[in-house]
């Protein structure tokens, strides 16, 4: 790494970085700068800027908890137009902020295997997909059926 690589490196650390909301924040800014290029109009190139400073403030910010709740906030307000099961909305490599997915059980789906419900207790079962049809015993009550998978 080069001189300046490393002293950004080393500025940057113990600093917040990036998130789902600057990201937004990003997205937003540079959509108001691309619309101001036809519409010509001061306040919405004072918007944009604004906006800009206050993602560069947020990603340089040593105070992680609270940028931390800022970016909570704001996926519990987007959560009903993010995909169920989708970590982040974004792509953010550590998920929905950094406390996992934004799915039901926040786990990615299992491809090889099909969840079922016993129909004795409720209890989930994980069962191979493909297998055709198969005996279950349900491990909790012991109730024995036949499911197709």
């Amino acid at each position: 790494m080069n001189r300046f690589g490393m002293w950004f490196a080393n500025f940057m650390r113990g600093r917040y970085g990036m998130d789902n909301l600057n990201r937004f924040l990003l997205i937003a800014a540079v959509v108001i700068l691309a619309a101001d290029l036809f519409i010509r109009w001061r306040p919405l190139y004072l918007l944009a800027i604004f906006i800009l400073i206050f993602v560069y403030c947020r990603m340089f910010s040593r105070n992680i908890n609270a940028r931390y709740r800022e970016n909570q906030k704001f996926l519990q307000l987007t959560a009903k137009f993010r995909r169920k099961g989708q970590y982040g909305g974004y792509g953010n490599q550590y998920g929905s902020g950094y406390g996992g997915g934004s799915g039901a059980s926040g786990q990615q789906k299992d491809k090889t295997h099909k969840v079922l419900r016993c129909p004795g207790c409720g209890e989930k079962l994980r069962v191979p997909k493909g297998a055709g049809k198969i005996n279950i015993t349900c491990p909790h009550c012991g109730t024995k059926f036949i499911k197709k998978v």
